[in-house]
């Protein structure tokens, strides 16, 4: 698939920006404690168009097994963001392909806003992409939709048999509230509170940045492995992070 079919893909349905700062505003944090080690993500009844899921990875000529490429994201294929340059993640299946793309665009005017291609091992594992904070690259833009692109690239010369899926994410403004919360917070609360919020990709980017930092603590590895399947992403939670 190249880059003018997906954009001719289906883009994200106009969001009520209204609607979802006031989900951040009303989210209460006071049963956050330092003793808290469950996590469950507080996923908002909004969504966006695409699949999280690749589907049956055998289709593609570049599988190594059964599991299919997977975006990180709540069920509703859309993640909320407060960064500016936010990281995005998805599962790579076992494969025997070399290349891996991912491809940003804004909601509306299509604008490719940025896109990048690197290698891969064919090990299975989970990826991420942090839309560079450098000169040049747009941020994002607070109350503005993106949708976005992660495929494998099976074979260079025939881009119909790439393993690709597509996802939804918008910047929204943090409230006071929510702010003073994550300043007062220990590391470990932090993605507490962002899931608790509704905001996945802080969530999920914390709480992988203390996996890395302490691999070996087990409240960290629970509260990744929870929050994963509080959005039905259970069977990659124990993949390892590239």
């Amino acid at each position: 698939m190249d880059t003018k079919d997906m954009v001719r893909l289906s883009s994200l349905t106009k969001l009520s920006v209204t609607l979802l700062l006031s989900l951040v505003t009303t989210v209460s944090f006071s049963g956050v404690t330092g003793a808290q080690a469950s996590i469950r993500f507080n996923s908002p009844s909004l969504g966006a168009p695409g699949n999280r899921e690749a589907g049956a990875s055998r289709s593609a000529p570049c599988a190594a097994s059964d599991r299919g490429l997977v975006a990180l994201l709540p069920e509703t294929n859309l993640g909320l963001t407060t960064q500016a340059y936010p990281t995005f993640f998805a599962y790579l299946p076992p494969t025997t392909a070399t290349t891996a793309e991912f491809i940003l665009y804004h909601e509306g005017t299509d604008e490719l806003v940025y896109s990048t291609s690197f290698e891969i091992t064919g090990d299975s594992g989970i990826a991420s992409i942090q839309l560079p904070e450098q000169a040049g690259q747009m941020p994002l833009e607070v109350d503005e939709s993106y949708y976005w692109y992660f495929t494998i690239v099976c074979n260079p010369t025939d881009r119909s048999a790439d393993m690709t899926v597509q996802g939804g994410i918008q910047r929204v403004a943090p409230n006071s509230n929510l702010l003073s919360q994550v300043e007062a917070a220990q590391p470990q609360e932090i993605p507490v509170i962002y899931a608790a919020a509704g905001i996945w990709h802080e969530a999920l980017s914390t709480l992988v940045d203390l996996n890395r930092a302490n691999p070996n603590d087990p409240t960290v590895n629970a509260n990744l492995d929870e929050l994963l399947g509080s959005v039905g992403l259970e069977a990659i939670a124990d993949e390892p992070l590239f």
